[in-house]
């Protein structure tokens, strides 16, 4: 078995999968449900990391004579959902900025009435602007989390789908 390097095959696939991915976010902004957190949207975005990653490895597989290690398999299944956390950032960072810079505070808007709706008390303990000052500044905390929740969920997706790629030469 040869032993060709991986670094082609995840920037190839975490590019695509980055592309991919902002232009279902694309969709979703011109569509105006870029603020909604419906089950559709999440189940989206988990398979396209999943193709990305079942692609990447299975491109690798094909490329190393039609086998690939387990670790193999983790190692490019995290790499490619590192450069999609990495364009997901630049992505949201756009967004966030450019695009539409009152997305976080139409999400801090959103949440409270969510809030409000569930628990009708929250709101005898602070208005709706008492929130949202005390969320501004803890708004950076949206870089960390995407990384690593892309991360996180590429490690999850990999370790299953390398169970069922891993291929070992006798």
């Amino acid at each position: 078995m040869e032993n060709i390097s991986s670094k082609k095959i995840i920037y190839q696939y975490g590019l695509y999968t980055g592309l991919v991915s902002v232009v279902w976010g694309v969709v979703q902004f011109s569509m105006g449900t870029h603020l909604e957190n419906d089950i559709v949207s999440q189940i989206f975005g988990a398979a396209i990391l999943i193709a990305g990653i079942v692609l990447g490895q299975l491109a690798y597989r094909k490329e190393n004579g039609g086998f690939v290690t387990y670790n193999q398999c983790l190692k490019i299944g995290v790499g490619i959902g590192l450069i999609l956390a990495i364009i997901s950032l630049a992505y949201w960072f756009v967004l966030t900025n450019f695009a539409d810079p009152d997305t976080n505070l139409k999400m801090m808007q959103i949440q409270y009435a969510e809030m409000a709706s569930s628990n009708p008390e929250i709101t005898s303990q602070f208005t709706e602007q008492e929130y949202i000052d005390n969320a501004l500044p803890w708004l950076w905390v949206t870089y960390p989390a995407i990384l690593l929740m892309t991360l996180f969920f590429s490690l999850m997706f990999s370790l299953c789908t390398g169970i069922i790629i891993k291929r070992k030469a006798d």
